[in-house]
């Protein structure tokens, strides 16, 4: 049986990844387009105004702390109302995407797994490795996960993704998350710094 044939769950497992990675990438272009200036160290006539409402991960260590300030202000409050309004529907998008990276992962880890174990039993990984349509899938979703990373650190900076998750944290409660902790670990600050070539 050929590895791409319908029938052949190994290989329509894998090919479904991949084109599950091609659309995280295209996605991960969309939306790294339109981030909101909020979010961003760069000046935004924005910035200024909700300075007080954007946090980063040290909102994490202490929450009630941050929240017992904004609840105790009653133009800080009615300013928060204001932001969740405005930002929510965009940040739970990045938020989704951000997921989305992460699931992604999980799934290529339990493929291979899944392939050590016996799982699909006329495949391995050595197997796969041979037949031309496996190796280039096989590579072809590790390499789309690389792609991710890089355009994850480049497109949408650390300091960027920490506010975002930290939005989105703070309008749907850390309670109602089931992958959160995963999403923090992939979007944590890194030291990487891009910096623009001189023209």
């Amino acid at each position: 049986m050929e590895f791409l044939d319908p029938g052949n769950i190994c290989g329509r497992t894998l090919l479904r990844l991949v084109s599950r990675g091609s659309a995280i990438v295209a996605e991960l272009f969309r939306l790294s387009d339109h981030v909101p200036g909020v979010f961003k160290d760069k000046i935004d006539p924005q910035r200024p105004r909700f300075k007080e409402l954007v946090f980063d991960f040290t909102y994490l260590k202490m929450p009630e702390k941050f929240e017992a300030r904004i609840n105790s202000d009653e133009e800080l409050l009615e300013l928060d109302h204001e932001f969740r309004e405005s930002y929510s529907a965009l940040v739970e998008r990045f938020y989704l995407l951000f997921e989305s990276i992460s699931k992604y992962v999980d799934d290529y880890n339990k493929f291979v797994e899944d392939l050590k174990s016996g799982f699909y039993i006329e495949h391995s990984i050595e197997g796969l490795l041979v037949d031309r349509d496996g190796q280039q899938l096989l590579s072809e979703a590790l390499y789309l996960y690389g792609v991710m990373l890089f355009l994850l650190e480049r497109r949408i900076g650390g300091p960027v993704r920490e506010k975002m998750i930290v939005c989105y944290i703070r309008c749907k409660g850390e309670g109602a998350l089931v992958n959160v902790e995963n999403v923090i670990k992939l979007c944590k600050t890194t030291l990487y710094v891009h910096k623009q070539p001189p023209h």
